[in-house]
């Protein structure tokens, strides 16, 4: 498996939190999905390609620091999980 590009995988992040903020919002009644990090891992690994197993990544974004760029800071982490 490639590794994804991290300014790829950084967007992809984006685009799944705002694809699940949505999902949130619609489907489930302003529900908070506790399950957040599937949705975002088949999302992502729709978007940037076949990188990791589902349940790998599943694993990365809960694990990813939090802070203000979320985004950002959870592609690095899963970068350096690629990279280890």
């Amino acid at each position: 498996m490639s590794h994804p590009n991290r300014a790829a995988l950084e967007q992809a992040l984006r685009d799944a939190g705002s694809a699940h903020h949505d999902f949130e919002q619609v489907t489930l009644k302003g529900v908070s999905d506790d399950l957040w990090a599937g949705f975002y891992s088949a999302f992502v690994l729709g978007r940037v390609g076949d990188f990791a197993k589902p349940s790998e990544l599943n694993d990365w974004l809960t694990d990813a620091p939090a802070g203000d760029d979320w985004a950002a800071a959870a592609a690095a982490h899963v970068m350096s999980k690629l990279e280890s």
